[in-house]
């Protein structure tokens, strides 16, 4: 199949995508799926002829053609259309080198970063081009070129102030190739400090640890956490701090930062059974108290917990007076210990919906309370119950007394 006849069929796909100009949300899932079969389809068939220069071609042709559509891709289709595409170009990069040297591949890829595609779509070529070419060859080119995106923003910048985090973001991939080439720590240091306003202390803890330098990294690390208190922010340096504490042996410290994720994910076991494995059974005992006592004014946080402990009874005590939620989660122990009590926290959540509710969606919702309450041993004639109450209560909703109809 020659490469314009898959061009023909990738742009079959746009066409039919494509109403009065633009991609509505409606259709970016079929023409995504269009597209990615095509070139999925054009992957299996040009790889098996060895065409890696036309399949290389192809993907970067319809890269350029999809950020050149205006299209509502909020469900995410672009992030699956360039998955498609990065993974097609790993394939030629690991298997295409005799038809397609990674010379001419980077200087293709660099040629892209023109302007030509979207900023975001642009930081995916950067991505790639930053993970692979790593030979002193292709990382000077790739210093060099970086050196001149970052002078051509520089100049910029005076009448275009927003420019500023395209230029930090370039000193990233900047500095990843400086510390890629094993330049001095010094040198990459000195750059940093040079540059107006970088803040990127991530990174630079990164290299460092891969220079060997744990205590500059743990400094970095730590002053990130201090200055960013939320889980979210500190939980990269919290594990990057844990994976130096194991490299250096230093148990206390690993399990101190082990202890302090545990407490940030409550809803993540993975850390509260790796953290509850430091202990012996007898000394667990003593710590699970006082794990208890540490969370005694938010006990709810900590139900995960509490079920691997086995304490239904405190989690039954924290699903009381309305949250459904807490059964949702925990129901079938739950139903199997206290099933009155249980019954009558659906009962009130349901009592909380319809007072609250405004929409047929909420009134939806209602329902499906009503429903689990229904399925359960004497549950029928309380969701009938309430049904009942709800339509004498709210007798103007008729959208509710429409979906409450079944019980």
């Amino acid at each position: 199949m020659k490469l314009q006849d898959y061009k023909k069929f990738i742009t079959a796909a746009f066409v039919n995508n494509t109403r009065r100009g633009f991609v509505d949300w409606r259709d970016c899932g079929g023409l995504c799926m269009d597209v990615t079969e095509g070139l999925e389809g054009a992957k299996e068939g040009l790889s098996a002829e060895s065409r890696y220069a036309d399949l290389f071609e192809l993907c970067n042709w319809t890269y350029v053609k999809w950020s050149n559509t205006d299209k509502d891709d909020s469900n995410g289709e672009t992030q699956d259309f360039c998955a498609c595409v990065y993974d097609i170009w790993e394939t030629i990069y690991k298997n295409g080198e005799q038809i397609l040297s990674h010379k001419q591949m980077l200087d293709i890829l660099l040629e892209h970063l023109d302007g030509r595609v979207f900023d975001y779509m642009e930081d995916g070529i950067y991505d790639f081009v930053l993970k692979h070419f790593k030979s002193d060859d292709e990382l000077a080119k790739k210093e060099q070129f970086l050196l001149k995106v970052m002078d051509d923003l520089k100049r910029q910048i005076p009448e275009k102030e927003i420019l500023k985090y395209s230029l930090h973001v370039k000193e990233d991939y900047y500095v990843r190739v400086l510390a890629d080439q094993k330049r001095p720590i010094q040198e990459i240091r000195d750059f940093l400090r040079s540059s107006d306003g970088y803040t990127n202390k991530e990174l630079l803890a990164q290299i460092e640890t891969e220079y060997g330098n744990y205590d500059e990294a743990i400094r970095l690390y730590r002053e990130q956490i201090g200055s960013r208190s939320d889980s979210y922010w500190s939980d990269g340096p919290r594990k990057a701090l844990m994976e130096i504490y194991r490299i250096q042996g230093d148990t206390a410290a690993y399990n101190a930062e082990l202890y302090n994720m545990m407490v940030a994910h409550t809803g993540d076991e993975k850390y509260y059974l790796e953290y509850k494995a430091l202990f012996t059974a007898e000394k667990w005992k003593v710590r699970w108290e006082e794990l208890l006592n540490e969370f005694a004014d938010k006990l709810p946080a900590i139900n995960l917990w509490l079920s691997i402990e086995d304490r239904y009874d405190l989690i039954m005590d924290n699903a009381e007076p309305d949250n459904e939620y807490v059964i949702d989660a925990y129901g079938k122990k739950l139903f199997s210990m206290y099933p009155d009590r249980c019954l009558k926290v659906l009962a009130n959540a349901a009592d909380r919906q319809a007072r609250t509710s405004k929409n047929r969606r909420d009134y939806k919702y209602i329902a499906r309370t009503l429903k689990k309450i229904a399925t359960r041993p004497g549950g029928r004639e309380l969701a009938a119950e309430l049904a009942a109450k709800f339509r004498a209560q709210y007798p103007r909703r008729s959208a509710m007394i429409d979906e409450l109809k079944r019980f």
